[in-house]
């Protein structure tokens, strides 16, 4: 009987870890050398394995960090790319930008996009409207290591379409999350609210086809402008 490949095992046995949770989600695994140390077999047998486990969704790399788990529900959302990740057709919906920049981020940003205190982030927040009627407040956070050389311009429209034909990076699958909340301060203000409305929320982390995480949004939605309709 043939025997299998070292780096088969070694995958097998990472794979097994990650799905009874002995590594948590976007928890870095030990480095190469450790895993090589610990299982005794060579550095480019481990990065063979961990090349299995990227393919496979499990984990992802980020250049300069390390390898991490990635949250594998993604693989069970919506895979078809950006279309699928974007919430409005901008073919029909118009941008106003009310803030772009780029600063240190936050905790909870931090926490959602897995990066640390020495990382910078594109902040980005805008209205989605129909004609004069604001429907939407979006704010989105994206690395800037990963996502380079933003154009205000790209703002305008689908971010997507920029990371897909300017930085030549596949849009792969997100995660997210869709609740409700009365409007309150500062949103309502920023969606010319005199009094406070009903809203959608719709929480998303985007990935790349590398597993990297490359966006984190928070969208506020009028539920009296807008409902979210998605083939299933």
């Amino acid at each position: 009987m043939k025997e299998t490949p070292k780096y088969v095992v070694v995958a097998n046995r990472l794979r097994q870890q990650i799905l009874e949770k002995e590594y948590q989600i976007n928890e870095q695994l030990p480095q190469e050398t450790v895993i090589a140390t610990s299982l005794n077999v060579s550095r480019i047998t481990v990065r063979k394995a961990l090349d299995i486990l990227v393919d496979e969704g499990l984990i992802y790399r980020i250049q300069g960090s390390g390898t991490f788990v990635k949250d594998n529900q993604a693989n069970t959302g919506f895979n078809n790319g950006k279309r699928s990740l974007e919430i409005f057709d901008f073919n029909k919906y118009e941008v106003e930008l009310l803030n772009f920049g780029v600063d240190k981020p936050s905790g909870e940003v931090m926490d959602q996009l897995n990066i640390n205190q020495f990382d910078f982030t594109y902040g980005i927040e805008r209205l989605i409207k129909d004609k004069d009627t604001v429907i939407a407040l979006q704010k989105i956070f994206m690395p800037v290591k990963i996502i380079q050389g933003m154009q205000m311009d790209s703002l305008k429209g689908s971010i997507y379409d920029f990371i897909d034909k300017e930085l030549d990076l596949d849009v792969d699958s997100g995660i997210r999350t869709i609740s409700s909340e009365m409007s309150a301060e500062p949103v309502k203000t920023k969606l010319g609210l005199v009094e406070p409305e009903p809203l959608i929320t719709v929480e998303q982390r985007s990935f790349l086809d590398n597993g990297q995480i490359f966006e984190y949004a928070y969208t506020y939605i009028r539920s009296s402008q807008f409902s979210i309709h998605e083939s299933i």
